[in-house]
Formats: structure tokens, sequence, C-alpha cells
């Protein structure tokens, strides 16, 4: 009888052969054929070997930073652009004794770049030691502009990455943050990267002095 072909082996193995194929195969190996039984030998162990790479799961860390890695050399080829400052609630006077008798909302700044606005609104009521970041990034040439997957990372002074996301259909997007100073945000839409420094999120005394909330703002 003639070996078998290695589609018949790979089928063999897998449980995935035609009946009649898998059937004249065990009668043959009942024969005592040493060859084709050392021939199933090494086709179990591609087998075993295969199911075990399916099986392996990186680590999630390990998998973060190639991610944020990727990310990063994407960036590096984009147009670099600094947004300015539009609007921000500390420049905002508030209403003789509000301060004093009422806890302060959470900090709200809008950047714009290339005709782009980001809406950032800073919160760390519930735990000091943490900054929530909501944001949005909007066209204000073309409102309905789907801004989806544009790249957010938030970086040290030293460039490296703390923490990414992507912004969904509407160009909204969450951070969660460790409360430090120096840090920048960088937005990625299409070939443009929008820049924005976020200075003294801890001042000296901890929070501004008017609203008691992190002081945020350009460097």
């Amino acid at each position: 009888m003639e070996h078998f072909s290695e589609q018949v082996w790979a089928d063999s193995v897998r449980g995935t052969g035609t009946s009649e194929n898998l059937h004249l195969l065990e009668l043959h190996l009942s024969d005592g054929c040493k060859e084709c039984a050392a021939t199933m030998q090494v086709w179990e162990q591609v087998r075993e070997i295969g199911a075990r790479e399916s099986a392996y799961n990186p680590p999630q860390a390990a998998v973060r930073m190639a991610k944020l890695e990727f990310v990063a050399s994407r960036l590096y080829e984009a147009r670099e652009v600094v947004a300015s400052l539009a609007f921000d609630t500390l420049s905002q006077p508030l209403l003789a004794g509000v301060r004093s008798v009422a806890p302060a909302p959470a900090r709200q700044m809008v950047y714009e770049a290339e005709g782009l606005t980001v809406d950032l609104r800073f919160d760390s009521q519930a735990q000091p030691s943490k900054v929530h970041l909501i944001g949005q990034v909007l066209d204000k040439r073309v409102p309905r502009t789907n801004l989806g997957d544009a790249c957010v990372i938030l970086w040290t002074d030293g460039g490296l990455p703390v923490v990414e996301t992507t912004t969904n259909g509407l160009g909204e997007f969450t951070l969660e943050f460790a409360n430090l100073n120096n840090l920048r945000l960088s937005i990625q839409v299409g070939r443009t990267q929008i820049r924005i420094p976020l200075s003294n999120l801890v001042p000296m005394n901890g929070m501004h002095a008017d609203t008691g909330e992190p002081d945020i703002g350009n460097q």
C-alpha cells in the first residue's frame, strides 16, 4: 500500500479527514508499518505545538507597551500643532460667597488648533491623587465629521507615554491618571497631531487658591 499524503496526516490528527481516509489510515497503522507510525508521532507533536501556540497569551503589560510604541512611531510621522487655549473656567469669576460654601465644579478648558476644537473637563474631587479627564474633539469646519479612532496619549515631560485611548465616533474620550505636574496631551487626527501642554497639576498648595481645583494650564 502506498503511504499517505501530508494532507491526510494533517486531517487525521485534527480529526477533520474523511471517514474513508481515516479508516484506511487506521488499518494501515494496525498492520505495523513502523515508518507511518513514526510519521503519526511527528504529526501529533505538530498538533500539540499548534494547540499550545493558540492558547498562549502574552502579558498584558507587554501588549500595552507594544501598542504604545507602535502608536508613538506613527505620531512621529504626523505634523505637530500646538493648540491655543480658548476658554478656561478658572478665568471666569464666581459669585461672591460661592467659593466658601460650595465645592468647586470640575475645571473645563477648551483648546483650538487647525480648525479643531478640543473640549477638556478635569475632575479630581472623588480622588485627589487622581485626575479624571473627559474630552471631546470637534471639527468647527464640518460639525458632524466622524472623528472616531483619533489617537489620544498622555505623556510625561520626558516623552514617556502614561496612558492612551482612542476617541469614539463622536470624538469623545476619557482618561484617568495620577495627579502629576508637567504632562502633555497629544491627539492625532489624520496627519495632524495636536499638542496640549498641561502644567501645574500639583501646584505648591495642591489646589488653585480660588477654586480648589488642580491648576492645569499651558506651558
